[in-house]
């Protein structure tokens, strides 16, 4: 690890050919003549940076630029993860997390004076991130890098100008100590109990009343409290029309239409026999 940290320079990290420049300055640390016990230590470095490159070439792009960047400040910015395991896409939502807090934690202190440093940060206005399927990135009762720094926003994010929303079918299985520092909450119709328990308990302005009508909310009727109204509401959210993923799959017409593809299949099985027959 010493040699590794010796030989991972800046030079050696904007360098245009990664790899090669990390092999030749663990090369170069290895060959000081005055510090010969570092030889085979710098023998081993490079074996295992040799591994790295055969075994995660498909996967490390050292030309991969910085994923941060490239998120358009002002807009609306969607991470797709629906490609990535679980264990993928919540180190990957991690790793956004903790960038941004500390993106936005370095520009306010900057912006009140209480860092000196003149470096330009990459957002200077608020930011507003939400989290679908949220029980799936920020499971109660495990650990989960992406838990980790939702915590944090979740406690202190408001305080640097990044907000927190989380979106989840199952609340139940949430993190309580995130769910807690949620301000204000839209719920939906919710049933099992244990759901209706982990919401009244996050909040203080659900009484015993709202809990029972949440059984029987229509589709796209919401109970909205918090810091958003003075009172409990009940509101309507019209469908989006819109939505291309994520939506259920109609199985009875997928069903219909490969049923009349086999039928219009046979059809022509059928007709080409016929007049092979014909002619015979």
């Amino acid at each position: 690890q010493r040699i590794l940290r010796k030989a991972f320079t800046t030079e050696v990290k904007e360098s245009a050919n990664f790899w090669e420049a990390l092999d030749q300055q663990v090369q170069y640390i290895g060959s000081d003549p005055e510090r010969k016990e570092e030889r085979h230590s710098a023998d081993r470095v490079q074996d295992k940076i040799d591994d790295a490159r055969n075994r995660f070439a498909d996967i490390l792009d050292p030309d991969m630029v910085y994923p941060v960047g490239l998120i358009k400040e002002g807009r609306l910015n969607i991470l797709n993860v629906s490609e990535f395991s679980d264990k993928q896409a919540n180190v990957a939502l991690g790793y956004y997390l903790q960038e941004l807090l500390n993106d936005r934690k370095a520009a306010s202190n900057a912006r009140s004076a209480k860092s000196k440093s003149k470096k330009s940060y990459m957002f200077n206005s608020p930011i507003f991130v939400i989290i679908e399927e949220a029980h799936v990135f920020i499971p109660k009762g495990e650990d989960a890098r992406a838990k980790y720094w939702a915590t944090k926003i979740a406690r202190e994010g408001r305080k640097f100008g990044l907000g927190l929303c989380v979106v989840s079918q199952r609340p139940r299985n949430i993190e309580p100590s995130i769910l807690s520092q949620m301000g204000s909450l839209a719920v939906m119709k919710i049933v099992q109990e244990d759901d209706q328990h982990q919401i009244a308990s996050a909040s203080e302005s659900i009484s015993r009343d709202l809990i029972a009508q949440l059984t029987s909310l229509n589709v796209g009727d919401a109970v909205l409290v918090g810091q958003w109204v003075n009172l409990p509401a009940i509101i309507h959210i019209d469908e989006m029309k819109g939505k291309v993923i994520g939506s259920d799959q109609n199985a009875v017409d997928q069903w219909t239409i490969a049923k009349r593809f086999e039928d219009e299949n046979n059809g022509q099985v059928q007709g080409t026999v016929q007049k092979d027959l014909l002619l015979d």
